[in-house]
């Protein structure tokens, strides 16, 4: 091929690739890529969307960080975007959502047509965390929290970590949007609250469909959890206030848990969750030796207590008519179709027998012991 052919070639490319570049809507000093969208109950039915943008602004050698939020009181989503739209000077884009908060009272009165929404957008993520929030979301973005440098990026980070840590059940939006259709599961979502000049995990919320029915306290998490999902590492601590137990701390805890169903020959049906624990112990305050068959003593005294904890937080449940567990799921899986449509009700959590059987295992217990 001649050579000045090959020129033209490379210098047409060049164009082509030039081109379409300059047709790019999003480019980045132009682009405003929401980052936390929240949602409030408002009067008749109405809602208030909120908005967090974070941008940089590179000037010479230097680049600030700031912030843009928005906030309005509307019917939908969508018309709250494109009023904002008209009040920023940059192209609003939700692809990079990292997080969706839902006001207590607004997860109460149902959240399904946000859900919807969201859902129907295919520029946001299916992995987008969600979570509940006492209060208002909005006075969340908006608040500046002293100690982190924004807002939108502490709630991110904060509950990446809890669910990296397996201190908290790993609910995204499809895991929501899964467990609302499915029949023998109902969703959850982790509750955020304001403590202080900080922000927390204060409890899981309990859905029924798409409605929050309840909620288990912080203090109710690991024991939810251990029932929820296995776990390969995690930690926790806990005190009983008695002599051989004042308090004690565990860290890398692995549980498997499996659920077995059975039909009593009343025609009720049972369910029995066998939880299997170890851990390592990291702190240990109490009268009793873990170098000796004390051990064992403790490890009955830790398998009781769980089992009790996991057994209240059951009949928890079933007072609300919840299934956060996916105790139907294994029924459904076990029964013929015929079988399954005959069982399957509102409440039918609350039909059944339910027992939680517990056994913890000390794995190790630091580097000295007597």
């Amino acid at each position: 091929m001649p050579h000045k052919v090959r020129i033209c070639i490379l210098v047409l490319i060049f164009l082509a690739v030039a081109a379409g570049c300059s047709k790019d809507n999003n480019i980045l000093e132009r682009a405003g890529y929401v980052r936390t969208v929240g949602f409030d109950a408002e009067k008749d039915d109405m809602i208030r969307v909120t908005v967090n943008i974070p941008i940089i602004i590179a000037e010479a050698s230097e680049t600030q960080q700031q912030e843009e939020i928005f906030s309005k009181i509307v019917r939908s989503s969508k018309e709250a975007r494109i009023l904002m739209q008209r009040k920023t000077s940059r192209k609003m884009v939700s692809g990079q959502i990292n997080t969706v908060l839902f006001n207590e009272e607004l997860s109460r009165r149902g959240l399904w047509s946000h859900m919807d929404t969201l859902l129907r957008d295919f520029t946001i993520s299916k992995r987008t965390e969600i979570a509940v929030v006492e209060g208002a979301a909005r006075d969340i973005i908006e608040t500046h929290l002293p100690g982190h440098s924004r807002t939108n990026q502490y709630i991110d980070r904060l509950l990446k970590k809890e669910f990296e840590n397996q201190t908290l059940p790993h609910v995204l939006l499809h895991h929501f949007c899964r467990d609302y259709f499915d029949e023998g599961r109902d969703p959850i979502t982790p509750v955020l609250t304001r403590s202080g000049k900080d922000l927390e995990v204060n409890g899981i919320a309990l859905f029924k469909k798409d409605r929050m029915v309840g909620k288990l306290n912080a203090s109710d998490i690991l024991y939810f959890s251990i029932m929820y999902h296995d776990q390969n590492r995690g930690e926790f601590t806990l005190g009983l206030n008695r002599p051989e137990l004042y308090s004690i701390s565990f860290h890398a805890i692995n549980n498997s848990t499996r659920i077995t169903t059975s039909k009593t020959p009343e025609g009720k049906y049972r369910a029995d969750i066998r939880i299997n624990i170890h851990g390592g112990i990291t702190e240990y305050i109490g009268n009793l030796k873990m170098g000796t068959s004390e051990r064992a003593e403790l490890e009955q005294i830790l398998s009781r207590h769980i089992e009790e904890e996991c057994n209240r937080i059951v009949k928890k449940m079933q007072q609300l008519g919840v299934d956060s567990i996916g105790i139907g799921q294994h029924i459904r899986n076990k029964v013929s179709y015929k079988e399954w449509r005959a069982f399957y009700k509102d409440n039918y959590i609350q039909d059944m027998d339910i027992v939680v059987h517990a056994s913890f295992k000390v794995k190790n217990f630091g580097n000295f012991f007597y």
